[in-house]
């Protein structure tokens, strides 16, 4: 049954994605000279893929600004919250359109690809503003792009392996 806004239950789950996003972004993977990516975006299609775009959209928002004020990163707060935010529900409205409920796993890649895409396009707006510079924000492109790879490749195998505990433990509705 469709109900309308959240329920105790709900806010309670979205607070524990929220609380697993903002671990998985302190998960740092160096590649290259002195880069690294996180496995925030594994956190968020994940989540998408599983429980959909309105709980992996809030989950999204709150653990990504969470995690920027507890590590220092306040400019960035406001536009985490809306461009993971809006990520989140990228990733879970394409996974569970058509009927799919995430279990399309063509469907999920488009989900991870399309959340991908959103989150570049919104960081390379917010590191021009925070940074003053396009060229430099250009310039963190890369990272971007790696940690959204490492997080498809995390998040496809990741869902199928953990839903049907999910579902027999009755975490997952498909109501919403």
């Amino acid at each position: 049954m469709k109900t309308k806004g959240l329920t105790v239950r709900d806010m309670a789950i979205i607070g524990m994605l929220a609380a697993l996003l903002i671990i998985a972004t302190m998960i740092k993977i160096p590649y290259g000279s002195g880069a690294m990516v996180h496995l925030g975006s594994a956190a968020i299609f994940t989540s998408g893929i599983l429980f959909g775009g309105v709980y992996a959209g809030y989950a999204g928002a709150i653990g990504s600004a969470f995690f920027d004020i507890l590590m220092g990163f306040s400019p960035y707060t406001l536009w985490s919250f809306v461009i993971k935010g809006i990520a989140g529900y990228i990733a879970g409205s394409v996974a569970h359109s058509g009927g799919a409920r995430g279990k399309s796993i063509p469907r999920n890649i488009l989900a991870c690809v399309a959340a991908a895409a959103w989150t570049l396009a919104g960081y390379l707006v917010a590191w021009t503003f925070v940074i003053g510079r396009w060229e430099v924000a250009v310039g963190n492109a890369p990272s971007s792009l790696m940690t959204s790879s490492v997080g498809l490749i995390v998040a496809i195998p990741l869902s199928t392996a953990v839903r049907g505990a999910l579902e027999r433990a009755g975490l997952i509705r498909h109501d919403r």
